[in-house]
């Protein structure tokens, strides 16, 4: 067989499981594709806590500056991988005691 064939087989059998994949779970399908804001809430050690509302794909990072970013002396990892991660609506943020 040749390679450029094989290449190409691979590439449409990715693009057809990936397909499927969207097609059996549709909330995932809903969060990629969805343009409207979410409400997401907040709590911890940051200037105003509460409810927000953000553009669909905003992260943990854009929530805390929103929220007036952290109060002095706090002890969180703003590098953290989950803060870089899209929130859902109905979200909620918890970054610790006050």
């Amino acid at each position: 067989m040749n390679p450029i064939w094989l290449r190409r087989f691979v590439l449409f059998a990715i693009l057809l499981l990936g397909l499927y994949y969207l097609k059996e779970n549709p909330d995932l399908r809903k969060r990629i594709y969805s343009e409207a804001p979410i409400r997401v809430k907040i709590e911890g050690p940051v200037v105003n806590p509460g409810v927000y509302t953000l553009d669909a794909g905003s992260n943990g990072n854009d929530l805390i500056e929103i929220a007036g970013g952290t109060l002095p002396g706090a002890q969180i990892k703003t590098e953290d991988s989950t803060l870089e991660q899209p929130l859902e609506d109905g979200q909620v943020l918890n970054l610790g005691k006050r």
